[in-house]
């Protein structure tokens, strides 16, 4: 397999072994806060796994056509919209207090992520149908 080796990849790349390398030095020699030593070290191995990841494939590779910009941005503002409508109604409930388990501050980090979620996928969604029906 070759792997690219320009100028940002390996910015990236030094970078992620840098986490990782103040991780260990955390993790080794300040154990009262060894939960963030664990959490660097892992969050560089994602970035050095992330960053072979795009080293092995081409430049062209991700060059987007119009399209697909177009196909993005529209699938994107729909979700944001959806997000936008889900939220309003989480916090019109938690506000009339129709519904306890709506209350703050417990419940609504759980609405919060909720509806991260339904914007995720909901933009996935929209992706997929924009990109079948050629809009």
């Amino acid at each position: 397999m070759k792997f690219r080796k320009d100028g940002r990849i390996l910015k990236f790349m030094g970078v992620s072994l840098g986490v990782i390398l103040i991780g260990i030095f955390i993790l080794q020699f300040v154990q009262q806060i060894a939960i963030i030593g664990i959490i660097l070290i892992s969050c560089g191995l994602v970035g050095l796994m992330v960053g072979l990841r795009i080293a092995s494939k081409p430049v062209n590779h991700f060059i987007e056509d119009e399209r697909s910009v177009r196909i993005n941005e529209k699938a994107g503002y729909n979700a944001y919209g959806i997000m936008t409508f889900v939220a309003v109604i989480i916090m019109l409930l938690g506000i009339l207090n129709i519904s306890p388990s709506l209350t703050p501050p417990h419940e609504f980090v759980k609405g919060v992520l909720l509806m991260w979620v339904i914007g995720l996928y909901t933009f996935l969604a929209l992706k997929w149908y924009y990109n079948k029906t050629g809009e």
